[in-house]
């Protein structure tokens, strides 16, 4: 099989032997595939640009390819090393939740927008819980944040609630400090992160930490244990 100049990111790469490497491609007609490339000294031709739209080539068959051609569209790179640890954390999210060679347009064009607005270094929290979201709706894991568990009753903004990941939230009397009891208030704001009220970040990450490590089966991210080491 041969595939040429396909829109494509570097999520993630690793050496192999003394001259070569393994990556991980995000493509939007292939969905995630691995390449074995060469390493080269020569500008834009590193298999590892990470956060930069690329167009690449690859061929073979299996489940590694041999990559053939890689260039760079643009220059992209991040002002700071605590969003570029951002940006490794979108990519273990993606590596870990997306299945191998799932073609998804979809979450292609959301990693690139979302590569876009941590460009621009504006409200950095967020946009993960945008990308969190979606992503997780995307590959079937979508949240229920406007209804509770009857699928009727809608969410109160002054109530409790414990969230059920498989089941979504259900009011309770009081609040409690477990992770997935939450107000109303913060389930809403969910529902539009990005004009997400400041009060509510704070429960929305520990919320979403919580979801994501359900889905992941408590599988550590190490982006995200970087990300806590630089902000402590």
């Amino acid at each position: 099989m041969r595939v040429q100049l396909q829109q494509a990111y570097c999520l993630h790469a690793r050496r192999y032997r003394e001259s070569s490497r393994i990556v991980e491609m995000l493509t939007p007609e292939h969905g995630l595939v691995s390449c074995l490339g060469h390493s080269s000294k020569k500008k834009n031709s590193s298999v590892d640009l990470l956060f930069t739209p690329l167009l690449i080539s690859w061929s073979g068959r299996g489940e590694l390819f041999t990559l053939t051609h890689v260039e760079s569209i643009s220059a992209k790179q991040f002002t700071t090393s605590e969003v570029s640890i951002m940006g490794m954390y979108l990519n273990e999210l993606i590596l870990k939740l997306v299945p191998k060679s799932s073609p998804s347009k979809e979450i292609f064009d959301l990693y690139g927008n979302v590569i876009e607005l941590l460009e621009k270094g504006d409200n950095q929290e967020k946009i993960l819980r945008l990308f969190e979201i979606e992503l997780l709706e995307l590959v079937g894991h979508g949240l229920s944040l406007d209804k509770e568990v009857d699928h009727e009753t809608p969410i109160h903004e002054d109530s409790f609630y414990r969230y059920d990941v498989g089941l979504g939230p259900a009011r309770i009397q009081h609040e409690n400090t477990a992770w997935n009891v939450i107000k109303g208030a913060t389930l809403i704001g969910l529902q539009s992160p990005l004009s997400m009220d400041a009060s509510c970040l704070s429960e929305a990450k520990r919320l979403m930490r919580g979801i994501i490590n359900w889905h992941l089966d408590s599988r550590p991210l190490h982006s995200r244990e970087i990300l806590q080491f630089m902000q402590a």
